[in-house]
């Protein structure tokens, strides 16, 4: 089963797909005609992600360009640096790594996300088609992980580019509805995190209900 939409759904006169097999990414014959390894780097991922991602933290706004982007095995790492116009002191990565778990049995893709912000595990969460989403850590309003009850979120433009970066993958639909957790609007009440990892069911359960 193809877990990677072929990109030219979107972007005509592309042909790139990747499946999932014994949790491994394998490339297809047009990307491997690309001369890259498909286990460290593959650079036709760069074409599909934003040249800047801007977070909002602490009411302030800091932009970050595009990195390395590199594959390795089941995770999917996507680095951006710091832009120059930051201000000193700023954290200088914000990261996205992206891991995929398959269930044979079930013949489902579980993709989970996590978002780095220097050495801040800022937000972390799990993705099942079409749109099922359990948040796992969460440290914008409300959080229970950050006191200061103020906001960590991608601003409208870099959360629109990243929501449209994961409905490539195959029968992912999410809206911003579905991603309100990070966006810049005190609008998403958390319930039960990364404390109840170890029961799934109590997690999902929650995180379900939470918003609806």
């Amino acid at each position: 089963m193809k877990y990677l939409k072929r990109f030219n759904e979107s972007f005509p006169g592309d042909n790139i797909e990747a499946t999932i097999s014994n949790a491994n990414i394998i490339a297809n014959d047009d990307v491997k005609k690309l001369n890259v390894s498909n286990t460290i780097y593959d650079p036709a991922w760069e074409k599909y992600l934003p040249e800047i991602m801007t977070i909002n933290y602490h009411s302030k706004e800091y932009s970050f360009k595009k990195g390395n982007i590199m594959l390795v095995d089941d995770l999917v790492e996507i680095s951006y640096d710091s832009h120059p116009e930051n201000p000193w002191g700023c954290p200088d990565s914000l990261e996205f790594d992206i891991y995929f778990t398959k269930d044979n049995n079930a013949d489902k893709l579980r993709i989970n996300v996590d978002i780095t912000y220097g050495d801040l595990m800022a937000c972390e969460f799990s993705l099942e088609a079409p749109n099922k989403i359990n948040v796992l850590q969460y440290t914008s309003y409300h959080s229970k992980f950050d006191p200061s009850n103020t906001v960590f979120a991608l601003t409208d433009k870099s959360l629109d580019a990243f929501i449209e970066f994961l409905n490539h993958f195959d029968k992912i639909k999410l809206t911003r509805d579905d991603m309100k957790f990070l966006d810049e609007r005190d609008n998403y009440k958390p319930q039960l995190f990364s404390k109840d990892v170890h029961d799934m069911t109590k997690v999902d359960n929650a995180n379900d209900n939470s918003n609806k």
